[in-house]
């Protein structure tokens, strides 16, 4: 068979009946853009789903349901199985068996408004970077210009994490963002191998979708949204149970993974304000020693530190020369945090009063970041 144009990659743990309806309103966006369906292949990555042991009821529904349905048979649909509990290392389970040019990570629970594809291509051709769909969410429609999810915000100082916003800077053209959320991503499969994809060891969920943003800007390449390619999030409940630890451990993983280690270290000490010493110190040193080989390889390629693009922020350059205007969507906590540190353990007081990365850290926060810091007054 000839090598498809897209393959569509559907990470699903205990999606049955989201998964169908995901399944088919790509395959109906995708014919609406103008596209051949021979041209397209989705890949189910059943991810850890419990729902094959135990069929829903009414209709024997499994996370693997369409797998004996005509769209196997003909191609279109592939399912794998991926032993290790974690979305984002299911995606890359499901990009290694992709023939596409054209790589695209989808949750399965999503639909998709016909224009979607035409956009996503245009964007990635002509940026060169990752693209990302803005987000409408159950129940948004019909969709409004300041209703809809375009980036991240990127929230620092406390934990290290991105917040939904509706920053819109244009409503026909594609403009860059410093991340989303991973709902629906889009990348050239070359690239996303040469960069070298997600995170290699991911705890079920969170952190990947900055671990893969900031890794394309720090290799010297771009991320953006399509304001015209709208997704639909129609669940919000993953079907599963998670430790919040797990989602605490992927985050400082991926952050030694970029290098990002002040900032890093401020987290470990915001997370240490309640305690738990000994469980923050394990989950570190192990987040350490299974991310040290990523570490040293974006270390050997990286064009930009993340210090670097908090100073620099291409994502604001390049879209004041295409568009005339930016938005730097970052936002420290550092005034406020340093109030809550006073009332905090004595623990996360002796670390940050020890620490090694700490005291330079508030000078770059206060020569470099002071405009975004949360609630200062500037001058």
């Amino acid at each position: 068979m000839s090598k498809p144009l897209l393959s569509v990659i559907l990470p699903s743990r205990n999606e049955f009946p989201n998964v169908v309806h995901t399944f088919y309103s790509l395959v109906h966006a995708w014919e609406a853009d103008g596209f051949d369906p021979r041209e397209l292949e989705c890949i189910i990555v059943d991810n850890c789903s419990t729902d094959d042991i135990y069929p829903q009821r009414g209709t024997k529904g499994t996370t693997s349901y369409l797998m004996p349905r005509g769209a196997f048979y003909n191609r279109i649909l592939r399912v794998v199985r991926d032993p290790i509990a974690g979305n984002h290392t299911a995606r890359t389970t499901g990009a290694r068996v992709a023939r596409g040019k054209y790589l695209f990570f989808s949750d399965a629970h999503m639909a998709y408004k016909p224009g979607f594809f035409k956009y996503m291509i245009q964007t990635i051709d002509e940026s060169g970077g990752l693209f990302h769909g803005c987000i409408g969410w159950m129940g948004a429609y019909p969709p409004t210009p300041k209703g809809l999810g375009y980036g991240y915000t990127l929230k620092i100082g406390e934990e290290w994490k991105g917040t939904w916003n509706n920053y819109l800077l244009d409503e026909d053209k594609w403009f860059n963002i410093i991340s989303l959320g991973h709902c629906s991503v889009g990348v050239l499969a070359e690239q996303f191998w040469k960069f070298g994809g997600y995170q290699k060891v991911h705890r079920t969920y969170g952190g990947g979708e900055l671990y893969l943003d900031l890794k394309w800007w720090m290799m010297g390449s771009s991320v953006a949204v399509h304001p015209k390619a709208i997704g639909y999030h129609l669940a919000s409940g993953r079907g599963y149970s998670y430790h919040h630890d797990d989602y605490i451990e992927n985050i400082m993983g991926c952050m030694y993974a970029l290098g990002i280690d002040d900032w890093r270290e401020r987290t470990y000490i915001n997370y240490l304000r309640n305690g738990r010493k000994e469980v923050l110190d394990a989950l570190m040193k192990r987040s350490e020693r299974e991310h040290q080989p990523d570490r040293e390889w974006i270390e050997k390629r990286r064009k930009y530190s993340f210090n670097d693009l908090l100073v620099e922020k291409p994502w604001d350059k390049l879209n004041m020369e295409r568009l005339g205007k930016s938005n730097a969507q970052i936002l420290v906590y550092h005034d406020s945090w340093l109030d809550l540190l006073t009332k905090s353990s004595q623990h996360a007081k002796d670390a940050y009063t020890n620490s090694r990365y700490q005291k330079d850290l508030e000078v770059f926060i206060n020569e470099k970041l002071s405009k975004h810091v949360y609630k200062r007054k500037q001058k």
